[in-house]
């Protein structure tokens, strides 16, 4: 049974509160149907419907670097302008989102700084998404390689919401469940969750996978019961570390076996979940 079905089979006036629960969600391919595009700078080749975490993992070194700017200050840019245009004097508005091994903000900052890729780069496939996904909600970002020293990716995705997630998020906030959001997103993008009747005080933008974790434990400390909803491989610890973990195959339907392992539920549609946390 789907969680709308659930969700109208019950009588609000007689639904229990559940103060005490705290429900964790991951954005992008969870409670947002994601459309991906990248840019392998090197070869001048454009690729569609990417898994930004495969891109990262390929080698050790790499590193997803968000650059928290108004999007009007890309767009603004000449295209044959350095990247590093972009961040000249706002270098304390970038943020790593993950990465394959450690490295420090002041470092990516240097690497895009330095970086021979081009606004044009970026503004190709901002302009791809935007044009397959016309709403409210877009990313960029681009990958870093140490070894390279070079920006060797650029990065952008489009989101909207899957069909049934306003229901399911308005009965949740209606019978008390406090809902969360961990992203690796910026806090710019994820203002747009706003419009989704999600309290912003409780969204954290730009978590990596051990960030998530860390935001799973503090949560446990607060709340009898925390659930964890995610859909990729940036949110194994976080899965494996709730109460409940549970893995959305709504975008992907061929997740790592790992992933799967790690969760305790699978479910197919974002409108089960209220079916499968009580």
């Amino acid at each position: 049974m789907h969680g709308k079905s659930f969700i109208s089979s019950l009588d609000p006036s007689s639904t229990r509160m559940y103060r005490d629960l705290a429900v964790v969600l991951d954005v992008a391919g969870t409670i947002l149907r994601m459309y991906r595009v990248a840019k392998d700078i090197e070869r001048n080749a454009i690729l569609e419907n990417v898994v930004t975490w495969e891109l990262i993992m390929e080698k050790k070194g790499r590193a997803l670097v968000v650059p928290q700017i108004d999007p009007d200050l890309l767009f603004s840019c000449r295209p044959d302008d350095a990247l590093g245009t972009l961040i000249d004097g706002r270098e304390q508005l970038l943020e790593i989102s993950c990465a394959s091994s450690r490295i420090s903000k002041g470092d990516a900052a240097g690497i895009v700084g330095r970086s021979q890729a081009r606004v044009r780069d970026l503004l190709e496939v901002l302009g791809a998404v935007m044009a397959r996904c016309p709403g409210n909600y877009h990313t960029a970002g681009m990958i870093v390689d140490a070894d390279l020293q070079e920006v060797v990716y650029a990065l952008s995705t489009g989101g909207t919401p899957f069909p049934g997630l306003e229901d399911v998020l308005s009965y949740l906030k209606h019978i008390g469940v406090d809902v969360y959001v961990a992203s690796g997103d910026s806090m710019r993008s994820l203002s747009r969750l706003k419009e989704l009747g999600i309290d912003m005080s409780r969204v954290y933008p730009v978590s990596s996978p051990r960030r998530k974790k860390e935001i799973i434990a503090d949560l446990k400390m607060q709340y009898r019961r925390v659930v964890m909803v995610g859909d990729g491989l940036n949110d194994l610890y976080a899965l494996r570390a709730a109460d409940l973990g549970i893995l959305t195959v709504q975008q992907d339907t061929r997740p790592a076996l790992k992933l799967r392992e790690a969760a305790d539920k699978i479910i197919t549609n974002i409108k089960d979940l209220p079916e499968i946390i009580f």
